[in-house]
């Protein structure tokens, strides 16, 4: 990584990096996404519970939010299959979904949806604690050779399988605020 700018013209990007998305391609579709959640979710009762995975939906999530044009409850879960840049078999919680999920319609907002285990694992702990009903929004869905084992509800953009960072997805733990969404070579 180098601090001069290279051929993406971004400073912070890895050398040879792609950017596939820009801001603005992304906070378009991010708008038109949170028309379609809020369509469907326009008659509920009581707020929306919508609960970021962390730490990749932060940024996703910031972006939707104000595009949500209905009463939401805010929270998050913190949970991960990977470490030290690794994917495992073993998912990590550090925050569990709220007891506040009891009887209520939950929306889960993460980065990516590739493998799904995370999503899926999420979404099962959070009808364990007795969810009306899960959906789940992603900013991107990255097609893999092994499909996902879940699917995502509502999903701004499909990618191919490249290894991606920005927009709240680290790179070795860095550039999760890369203004894009950028594909190592």
């Amino acid at each position: 990584m180098s601090n001069a700018l290279n051929a993406s013209g971004y400073p912070w990007a890895v050398d040879g990096a792609e950017c596939l998305l820009d801001a603005a391609t992304i906070r378009e579709a991010t708008a038109a996404l949170g028309a379609r959640i809020s369509a469907d979710y326009n008659d509920l009762s009581e707020p929306l519970v919508v609960l970021f995975i962390m730490n990749g939906a932060v940024v996703f999530g910031g972006d939707l939010l104000p595009a949500l044009a209905v009463d939401i409850e805010l929270d998050y879960v913190h949970a991960s299959r990977y470490r030290d840049d690794r994917a495992t078999d073993a998912l990590i919680w550090q925050r569990q979904p709220p007891e506040s999920v009891r009887a209520r319609e939950v929306l889960l907002v993460d980065d990516i949806l590739d493998a799904g285990a995370t999503l899926a694992a999420v979404a099962q702990r959070c009808l364990e604690l007795g969810a009306a009903r899960v959906r789940s929004a992603v900013l991107l869905h990255k097609h893999t050779a092994t499909p996902a084992v879940v699917a995502a509800d509502y999903v701004a953009f499909d990618i191919p399988d490249r290894y991606v960072y920005g927009w709240g997805m680290d790179y070795r733990g860095r550039l999760r605020n890369a203004p894009g969404i950028f594909a190592l070579p």
